[in-house]
């Protein structure tokens, strides 16, 4: 994500998300689950709608028994409008989203692994109808030209509707951890949706980030060297502008939150080595922490701050990075798999680590259970 542009000022990043004018849209049933599909009016997605996300809970068990939750933040990548009031790259992820298309993101990987545990986690899945990286907190979403029902510009909300959803559905339920998984754009949004629930003194038990960080110095390498994902220049003006500005602070990257310990909600921190979404095996040079610059692939540079962060907290660290050798069978390259933790059915190659590594993810999940 490029964030180099001036941010303006909003709400301290400890605010709690607002839980009052959320009502429930419908329940059914389906995947063996109950699902509890909610609108959030107090949150406008960029174009039409609102917010909204759905509560599983699993048919059988009991709805005053104490489970630990499990909140799934989906991909999407992330837009803005241009100066001409069009959606960049498009309305896509700008509009209210349904049951069916957040149900879309109940994957056979991780999460269905999580759910069919023996913890009985529930779940929330949430929606980004900001197409803010989950990191608007009411901020003004500058040339948006919508307005709301009300006729109020349209703001961007996905950190303040995240959290908003994840208090609703925990004091709904009676919960005793609370784990974010994202991937991509989730990824990065879990990282700081994360940070503001510690803030709020509502940390969650574990963050499984998937194939997504920020990465300032990554994204200015990419401009510099001219290479593939580069951002333009109108993006990295625009783009900030719609975060909250406390995450768009070069001060705040995820790799400097870790080092320093501002972030200490245990993290799973795992990509597969060619991720195409970040150019893959491109060589750059990786423009890092320290001011040195290795060669480096352009998919590892992304997410070497991080790495070596969590590294850096040595043997006794709750967190965990897995750098994984992941095919996308569809794609030409080797270890191409973008968000490596959605689908059962792959494998790993990279020596060390197990072929099939969502066991090796699942565990990492067990052991933050059993931190208190």
């Amino acid at each position: 994500m490029v964030l180099l542009g001036v941010v303006a000022l909003s709400g301290c990043l400890n605010q709690p998300g607002d839980t009052a004018r959320i009502e429930l849209v419908s329940s059914s049933t389906a995947k063996g689950y109950r699902l509890d599909y909610y609108r959030n009016r107090a949150y406008p997605c960029a174009v039409s709608g609102y917010q909204t996300f759905v509560v599983l809970t699993k048919l059988g068990t009991d709805p005053a028994a104490t489970r630990p939750m499990w909140v799934k933040m989906h991909g999407g990548g992330i837009g803005y409008f241009n100066a001409a009031g069009t959606a960049v790259p498009s309305e896509r992820w700008m509009h209210e989203e349904s049951l069916a298309s957040l149900m879309g993101s109940f994957d056979t990987g991780l999460m269905a692994s999580v759910l069919g545990g023996a913890e009985e986690f529930r779940a929330v899945i949430v929606s980004m109808c900001s197409h803010d990286l989950y990191a608007g907190a009411n901020t003004p979403d500058r040339n948006n030209p919508n307005l709301t029902p009300e006729g109020s510009p349209r703001t961007t909300n996905g950190l303040l509707a995240t959290k908003a959803a994840v208090q609703f559905a925990t004091g709904a339920f009676p919960t005793d951890d609370v784990f974010l998984q994202g991937g991509s754009a989730g990824s990065a949004g879990a990282i700081h949706v994360a940070w503001s629930m510690q803030l709020q003194g509502i940390a969650p038990a574990g963050v499984v980030a998937d194939a997504g960080v920020i990465n300032l110095g990554y994204e200015q390498g990419q401009i510099d060297q001219g290479l593939p994902c580069a951002r333009p220049a109108e993006a990295a003006e625009v783009l900030p502008s719609r975060f909250h500005p406390d995450i768009a602070s070069p001060a705040n990257q995820p790799h400097l939150l870790v080092a320093d310990g501002r972030l200490t909600v245990p993290m799973l921190h795992t990509w597969s080595q060619q991720d195409p979404n970040v150019c893959g095996g491109t060589m750059m040079a990786c423009p890092l922490p320290d001011g040195s610059s290795p060669a480096m692939m352009s998919a590892d540079c992304a997410h070497e701050p991080l790495r070596a962060a969590i590294d850096g907290q040595g043997p006794s660290s709750r967190s965990l990075n897995l750098r994984l050798c992941v095919d996308d069978p569809a794609k030409p390259a080797p270890c191409d798999k973008h968000v490596v933790a959605n689908n059962a059915a792959l494998r790993n190659t990279e020596p060390g680590i197990p072929a099939e590594y969502l066991p090796v993810m699942h565990d990492w999940v067990r052991a933050r259970l059993a931190d208190d």
